[in-house]
């Protein structure tokens, strides 16, 4: 069966905090298994930023994560197969997705029933390895366990 995700390419980081507010914040609604993901605009910062070597600084624009944002909702919907994941130290879902070499984090909004995005990016040039590093900090989660964490 063939299967399709959506690359978006734009010229700026403008445009892709526009198309992430119109499809995200303002688009939906999104559900990770009937589990409802808010997005909020000030959530782009993080998502679509990478850490810069000097941690005194936010951070710098990621096009290539940006361009990528399309991949959330196939996560969302398991339109691609995905492994779902919980990280105990930090209290997050993760849903990896090997066809798409990325990984999707989600925090618990507490007392709400829903998920919200916390992070989001592909494993780049060395797939296997920052995959296996993002791996060792997660366990199993089944339907059950994500259910309870959600009360």
């Amino acid at each position: 069966m063939r299967k399709t995700v959506q690359v978006v390419i734009l010229d700026s980081e403008a445009e892709y905090r526009q198309e992430y507010i119109d499809v995200f914040v303002n688009g939906g609604p999104y559900a990770l298994r009937g589990i409802p993901v808010a997005f909020d605009e000030k959530s782009f910062d993080h998502i679509f930023f990478e850490p810069e070597s000097d941690a005194s600084r936010k951070g710098r624009f990621s096009t290539r994560r940006a361009k990528k944002m399309h991949f959330i909702p196939a996560l969302l919907k398991e339109e691609i197969v995905i492994e779902l994941m919980y990280e105990p130290d930090r209290g997050t879902i993760a849903i990896f997705c090997l066809d798409l070499d990325c990984v999707m984090y989600l925090r618990n909004r507490q007392g709400t029933g829903k998920l919200q995005i916390g992070s989001f990016f592909d494993f780049g040039k060395d797939h296997s390895r920052m995959l296996e590093k993002q791996k060792r900090k997660c366990v199993a989660l089944t339907d059950a366990e994500l259910k309870d964490l959600i009360k």
